[in-house]
């Protein structure tokens, strides 16, 4: 039964049906602009803490390029440290990256309304989502230790075991368009 529906969900995902392109060439138009919120920080004991940000998407000058600055602030509103990102449209393979300076690029994709990336570094995994929501945009980092917390016993169906990785944190953010 599962091997079914991992075949029907790989036939949908995966099958011949043409893309619905949803979206402009890289980040629409209509997400453009400062968005501010309150991001919740997580950990698998519960809430940590609550930081005002602030998010600028704007596009840049260069063609298939957009700033993407995540600001944290401090209870005043004054801004504590930016983290300046570039969002780039490659046209010749159809995909978005999301620049983070030193040559680190991570390939972003998108389904829905949302961006969406997953990666690995120094031993964690990382998975985030951009989506937007009627005037917002719900941004959430999670992650954790990329070293199995659980192996399952050998499932025929599927040749091989299912391990899992406990998520050990979360950030996110509903960020209302200023």
């Amino acid at each position: 039964m599962r091997l079914l529906f991992i075949l029907l969900i790989h036939s949908v995902c995966f099958g011949q049906n043409p893309p619905i392109d949803e979206f402009e060439k890289g980040v629409p138009s209509s997400w453009l602009g400062r968005y501010e919120g309150q991001m919740e920080i997580y950990s698998s004991t519960g809430l940590q803490q609550i930081v005002g940000v602030q998010l600028d998407i704007q596009i840049m000058d260069r063609e298939n390029y957009w700033i993407y600055n995540m600001s944290y602030l401090s209870p005043r509103g004054e801004v504590l440290s930016t983290k300046a990102y570039r969002i780039v449209y490659d046209e010749t393979n159809k995909k978005v990256w999301m620049d983070e300076g030193d040559s680190l690029l991570i390939e972003m994709t998108r389904m829905g309304n949302c961006f969406y990336d997953h990666y690995e570094l120094s031993g964690m995994f990382f998975s985030s989502s951009l989506c937007k929501q009627s005037e917002q945009l719900v941004f959430e980092l999670t992650g954790g230790n990329t070293k199995p917390s659980y192996s399952s016993p050998f499932i025929e169906e599927a040749e091989g075991v299912v391990e899992t990785m406990r998520v050990n944190f979360l950030q996110r953010a509903v960020l209302k368009k200023q």
